[in-house]
């Protein structure tokens, strides 16, 4: 992959074997098979068939070498990851579904590693941006230590572009709802938000109430039902306008009322979700707002869920961050790179592809399947 060559390779160079660009690609087709650790990677890397290996040509016993653990621990970790997430993320979104009606969404949210640690006691997390609904990450930045997730969204949304045409509505939960984001994301970048307002922001939540309660005693704007894994779920959802809300940027607000039901009637759970968004009622519907809504939650199915049961992320213990970073952005990397090529069942795919290495191909040229049966 020529795009991994323009990562800067910062070994000496008295000693080096492996170009670093092998080094990342053999690893990545590693990760597409399933490795989720640097021993794994070395063993599968060990394996692959000689029309994926091309490392170097040992004349003595007519094979290619291949890096053993220690080799690619130690290369992987010394990858400048911001550099590469700034090279990826952006190959990513160029590659990612068409935008319907020309509007980028995306969900950011944090995940803590939890077998990761900084120091003796600082966990490790990485927060990330991924597009609704295809479940492609296309920006991932480490928190720094002594510092929270909120304090990087400008580092994450910087490497995001957009056309000159295209909308981008960012969807986030309530611990991000402050002025400061709301005044980067809607003025300086030009994008939309859509923020969940919850008793962190008592005040502002009071006020939205207030706009928002005459509405509730009328007919919904926007009503969807569906009856999947033995519940029904019915979400309910108001939009007004956000006059006399003191809040930057804010244009509209609703409430989105979740109620789950058994088959029987009974009821299991109910909540009400209160939101203040950037996009005029004139834009946007409260269709559009409950599915952008409901859609941040993909951030957590489709990207941590995935890295923890199919990747066993949590369970790595690394106890260095560069070396957590590397791993989460290959399996980011991975994860989308099938999503976008058709595969949705991500543990089967990799199953699939862990019997036959050269299933990468298809994945790594973004040649979309004919038709998604993993």
């Amino acid at each position: 992959m020529k795009l991994l060559g323009k990562v800067p390779d910062r070994r000496k160079r008295k000693g080096r074997v492996y170009s670093l660009a092998f080094l990342l690609a053999a690893s990545l087709i590693a990760v597409l098979a399933g490795a989720s650790d640097f021993r794994q990677i070395a063993d599968q890397v060990a394996d692959l068939p000689a029309s994926l290996l091309r490392g170097r040509w040992c004349w003595f016993r007519g094979f290619f070498r291949v890096p053993d653990t220690s080799t690619i621990r130690r290369a992987l970790e010394d990858v400048d990851v911001a550099k590469l997430e700034g090279l990826i993320g952006p190959w990513l979104l160029r590659h990612a579904r068409p935008i319907p009606g020309g509007t980028l969404r995306l969900a950011i949210d944090g995940k803590v590693l939890r077998g990761s640690w900084i120091g003796d006691h600082e966990s490790f997390t990485l927060f990330s941006a991924m597009i609704h609904c295809d479940g492609v990450t296309v920006a991932q930045v480490a928190v720094p230590p002594g510092t929270n997730e909120i304090t990087q969204v400008t580092a994450l949304l910087d490497g995001v572009s957009r056309g000159v045409d295209d909308r981008v509505v960012v969807t986030m939960d309530a611990a991000h709802t402050q002025r400061e984001t709301a005044e980067y994301i809607a003025g300086e970048r030009g994008f939309d938000y859509v923020m969940t307002v919850k008793g962190n922001q008592a005040a502002l939540k009071k006020k939205i109430f207030d706009r928002v309660l005459p509405l509730l005693r009328k007919t919904p704007h926007h009503v969807v039902v569906d009856d999947t894994h033995g519940r029904i779920r019915r979400w309910t959802t108001w939009i007004t306008d956000a006059d006399g809300i003191d809040f930057p940027r804010a244009r509209s607000v609703a409430c989105v009322k979740r109620e789950e039901t058994t088959f029987s009637g009974e009821l299991v759970s109910k909540e009400r979700a209160w939101i203040i968004a950037s996009q005029n009622t004139a834009i946007v519907t409260a269709e559009d707002l409950h599915d952008q809504v409901r859609d941040q939650w993909g951030i957590e199915n489709k990207s941590h869920h995935v890295r923890d049961t199919t990747y066993r992320e949590d369970a790595q213990q690394i106890y260095t961050g560069p070396g957590a970073h590397i791993l989460a952005t290959l399996r980011n990397t991975a994860i989308s790179m099938l999503r976008i090529t058709g595969h949705n069942d991500i543990r089967r795919t990799i199953e699939w592809i862990s019997r036959d290495r050269t299933r990468t191909l298809p994945v790594l040229s973004l040649q979309v399947a004919g038709h998604n049966t993993r």
